[in-house]
């Protein structure tokens, strides 16, 4: 039986986040070309993977629908109202993604 290292085991969590990361880029640049072109994409989404994470996102859908709309809205999550959503008190950090997005899309169907 393989024993590793703590070192070691924290380098593999970290490099399976990261090949987590470059997966979500890949789907993101295969449905979207033109992101292709966005040299900064990779940098962001992984930024955006360590602060969802800080969050305390736990779930893959929810950290991919974070990444995608990072993908697209380049630091949405830093906006002071969006932070504030995300990180205020009561419901889980998924729960309270998921009821800004819906309000979001709320406020776009009436204009």
């Amino acid at each position: 039986m393989l024993k590793f290292s703590e070192a070691q085991l924290a380098q593999i969590d970290h490099l399976e986040k990261l090949q987590y990361v470059e997966d979500v880029r890949k789907d993101v640049v295969m449905q979207y070309p033109e992101l292709a072109d966005d040299s900064s994409l990779k940098a962001r989404l992984e930024q955006a993977y360590s602060h969802a994470i800080t969050l305390g996102f736990v779930k893959g859908v929810a950290i991919t629908q974070f990444l995608y709309y990072e993908a697209f809205a380049q630091g949405f999550y830093r906006q002071p109202a969006i932070n504030a959503w995300l990180t205020k008190p009561g419901q889980k950090v998924e729960q309270r993604f998921t009821d800004l997005i819906a309000q979001l899309k709320s406020k776009l169907k009436e204009y």
